[in-house]
């Protein structure tokens, strides 16, 4: 489910504006515009957001007349995350007797036209071989099972280094490193997908990479790319709060499917993808976040380093302490 909230003012002198309001296609409001006006309207799935309004009503009478008739795009929240409406939402005037049709970038509507704003399209769909990725430890049935990419495998580092044996030392459990140098959101999810199908663990622990390291088809292979690719050019303009709001309700629809008998809990690295995801519902599900920068790197000076790995544990195994998990330090 994705929840929208529209905010949209108005100042007029004589005769308010009419406005058609569609969100993915849908038609959510229809009437005159007469007042501040405040929509919230939920979306069960989509595979790309977008918001069209169309304001109509601005006469040649009341051009004449030097009067105003305006509609003002406030504000669109998606999932919990404001949208860059203003550097991204364009309106196209038509059906306007005294000007020419044409194409503005604003959210200040004083014509008759369509205001459009689209969001890359995004998907969690992902594929992984299992016999060709390199992980650290054995697939099978653990206590903690963690996913990730190099940093969750410990790049750089003994095997030993890592996250996840740290916090194995800590809570004296079965935990098991299935992280995948180079991986993508949609790699570790399918990687998931696949662990639950063939094994058993009580808790799975995700620590995400950036929101721009995906899968897509290039040349009709599945192949994982980084955020400085060339393909992800229209995402990196709209940036990490477009990403984000997009495939909330898609991470979080994923993570409800995981079975009842299996705790989940996610993070990520990323400082600034990390406080966008809080705001949104999948806050539930999250764990704390440490900020990296404040230790040593590995010896490539680019992944955490062992001290940051040992706190990290210590962090990730309070938070399970706190929040009731059957889980015993040694």
């Amino acid at each position: 489910m994705n929840t929208v909230k529209i905010s949209l003012l108005t100042e007029y002198d004589s005769v308010p504006a009419h406005c058609k309001i569609y969100c993915c296609e849908e038609l959510i409001f229809d009437s005159v515009i007469s007042a501040e006006l405040e929509l919230s309207h939920q979306i069960n799935s989509m595979d790309q957001f977008s918001m069209k309004v169309i304001k109509s009503g601005k006469t040649m009478d009341i051009v004449k007349k030097k009067q105003r008739q305006e509609v003002f795009i406030k504000n669109i929240n998606l999932n919990g995350v404001d949208l860059k409406i203003k550097e991204f939402g364009k309106f196209h005037l038509k059906d306007n007797l005294f000007v020419d049709d044409q194409i503005i970038q604003t959210t200040q509507l004083n014509l008759n036209g369509e205001w459009h704003f689209t969001l890359p399209a995004r998907s969690l769909t992902g594929i992984v071989d299992v016999s060709a990725i390199e992980i650290r430890d054995r697939l099978e049935d653990c206590d903690i099972a963690c996913f990730g990419c190099s940093q969750t495998y410990g790049a750089f580092l003994d095997s030993d280094q890592s996250w996840p044996n740290q916090l194995g030392l800590i809570t004296g459990t079965a935990v098991r490193n299935y992280g995948i140098g180079g991986s993508t959101i949609n790699e570790i999810l399918a990687f998931v997908n696949h662990y639950i199908k063939n094994y058993k663990a009580s808790m799975i622990l995700l620590y995400l990479p950036h929101s721009f390291r995906r899968q897509i088809t290039i040349d009709g292979k599945v192949k994982n790319i980084r955020p400085d690719s060339p393909f992800n050019k229209e995402l990196v303009l709209h940036g990490e709060e477009h990403s984000v709001a997009t495939i909330c309700s898609l991470l979080y629809q994923w993570l409800e499917t995981i079975p009842d008998t299996v705790k989940i809990y996610f993070g990520t690295y990323q400082t600034t993808e990390y406080r966008l995801y809080e705001k949104t519902r999948l806050r539930k599900f999250m764990l704390p976040f440490l900020e990296g920068n404040n230790y040593p790197k590995a010896s490539d000076n680019q992944h955490h380093g062992a001290e940051f790995n040992v706190d990290f544990a210590r962090t990730v195994y309070k938070f399970l302490k706190d929040t009731g998990s059957s889980i015993t330090a040694k």
